[in-house]
């Protein structure tokens, strides 16, 4: 995992992923801590940015990161960490952004 700005995009994508291993489904929508929230928007260019919000709901919370869906699923990446079973298709490859530090 990048240790400098995409740690953070990599901790959502790990969320995100351990959410669709363990429900088979995507969320949609995450909770995220302010600084969490803002290093994300900062890292992603605009059109990227409009790509997550239209995929999830960007909900800003006192928490770490956590996947959610509207039936009560989640998975909490502050307790969880990133999930041993690998999901099918990758977060980042659902979403279909890749920050510019992954060049």
């Amino acid at each position: 995992m990048p240790n400098g700005e995409g740690k953070n995009w990599v901790r959502l994508c790990g969320a995100i992923d351990g959410f669709r291993s363990r429900y088979k489904k995507w969320p949609t929508k995450m909770r995220l801590g302010s600084i969490y929230f803002h290093n994300i928007k900062s890292l992603l260019q605009s059109k990227e940015f409009n790509i997550l919000q239209d995929k999830l709901e960007l909900i800003i919370d006192n928490v770490h990161i956590i996947a959610e869906d509207d039936s009560g699923n989640n998975y909490d990446y502050s307790k969880e960490g990133f999930s041993e079973v690998k999901p099918d298709i990758r977060a980042r490859d659902w979403l279909a952004i890749t920050p510019d530090y992954y060049d």
